[in-house]
């Protein structure tokens, strides 16, 4: 299957896989059950896959510094990949371990079309992230030529760096009417452009990034909030390892429940909640999920610990011993992701947080299948 099939696939999949607000994936039997800590890094990236996130505020992270990239690299970091964000602008937490990227506040397409070939010779990325389109959307400049303008833009980027894989992904809801119809009539015509293109041979492959967020993850009306910036990152992690990632919310009582602990509210959880005060021996936040077969899943913890140190919860799935999942310490309401190999049988599954060391708070798991990565990343 192309690449570009993979990502079609992965929509299919997002939309038809769900079972209530989440669903695990299964994956290949046999892997063990392992944890990995992400680590906080010392300073930019020094090597791996370069990877440039291209576009306007919403790349660069606008009300949120880092915006999406803060949790992508999260993500990266979590699976042991080794990346290099690139491009001329810089901003983000100390969570961001590479604080590189290519988000240009209030630019349209054809803007960032102006730079955009010399921005990609100068770093020469092995992969392009672009969300673009927004402004010409709000400033209401030909919304009908928007299209026309992406292809034209996409032909820049690829004739510029024609072994680079561009993921272009539509635009995230807008709040006010007038705007999303604006928006929708784009959004429907992206898939077309990246297909013409991808017919040509050139490496552009879509990403369905609408469908990832609500307009109740807006901050503004426009710019995401923490937590819808986090959910652009989920979506833009499925597509660069080819399988869906879904989110679980701590926070929700269809599956989640919490003991002698709390749901607290947080300005940056996805889902405007946090599990806290997981802070006594018979304290936890448990998950019943529902697993479609028998097989090793990949759960991703989104933790906060403003501890100062590492902190750890005691991870136990149905009777299985506990293990220790242990998350950094980048300060209270600043996310880590913490990967862990779970082994789940067909139906439903108990999954309970307890008390380790010290004291962490969870936002939510995700899960996604393990296999072997793209080479996007």
């Amino acid at each position: 299957m192309s690449p570009g099939a993979v990502l079609a696939a992965l929509c299919l999949l997002a939309a038809t896989l769900l079972l209530g607000a989440g669903q695990a994936y299964a994956a290949p039997a046999g892997a063990d059950q392992q944890v990995r800590l992400g680590t906080p890094s010392g300073g930019e990236s020094d090597g791996g896959v370069r990877i440039m996130p291209l576009g306007d505020s919403i790349t660069d992270g606008f009300n949120v510094p880092g915006g999406y990239r803060s949790d992508l690299w999260q993500y990266l970091v979590a699976d042991g990949h080794a990346d290099d964000f690139v491009g001329s602008q810089s901003n983000g937490p100390a969570r961001l371990g590479d604080h590189d990227h290519e988000g240009h506040p209030g630019w349209r397409i054809d803007e960032i079309d102006a730079h955009a070939a010399d921005w990609v010779r100068v770093t020469s990325p092995r992969t392009v992230l672009l969300h673009i389109g927004t402004n010409d959307m709000v400033q209401n400049h030909d919304p009908a030529g928007a299209p026309a303008r992406l292809s034209t833009l996409l032909t820049h980027i690829t004739d510029a760096a024609p072994t680079a894989d561009v993921l272009v992904s539509d635009l995230v809801p807008l709040a006010d009417p007038v705007l999303e119809s604006r928006a929708a009539q784009y959004n429907a015509a992206v898939p077309g452009v990246v297909s013409a293109l991808a017919a040509q041979g050139r490496h552009v492959h879509f990403v369905a990034m609408h469908s990832a967020l609500t307009t109740a993850d807006l901050a503004d009306g426009v710019h995401p909030t923490a937590g819808g910036y986090s959910k652009m990152a989920a979506r833009w992690y499925s597509a660069l390892v080819s399988s869906p990632v879904t989110r679980w919310e701590a926070e929700n009582s269809a599956y989640a429940s919490v003991h002698d602990a709390d749901l607290l509210s947080s300005p940056t959880a996805s889902g405007g909640v946090k599990a806290g005060h997981i802070d006594n021996a018979d304290s936890y936040l448990q998950y019943v999920i529902t697993a479609p077969y028998t097989g090793v899943y990949r759960m991703y913890v989104r933790a906060g610990n403003g501890m100062g140190s590492t902190c750890t919860h005691l991870l136990t799935v149905d009777d299985a011993p506990a293990v220790t999942v242990a998350y950094p310490s980048y300060g209270w309401e600043e996310w880590s992701m913490t990967g862990v190999d779970v082994h789940l049988r067909q139906g439903a599954n108990t999954l309970r947080f307890a008390k380790g060391t010290c004291y962490a708070e969870i936002d939510a798991i995700d899960f996604a299948t393990l296999g072997a990565p793209t080479p996007w990343i």
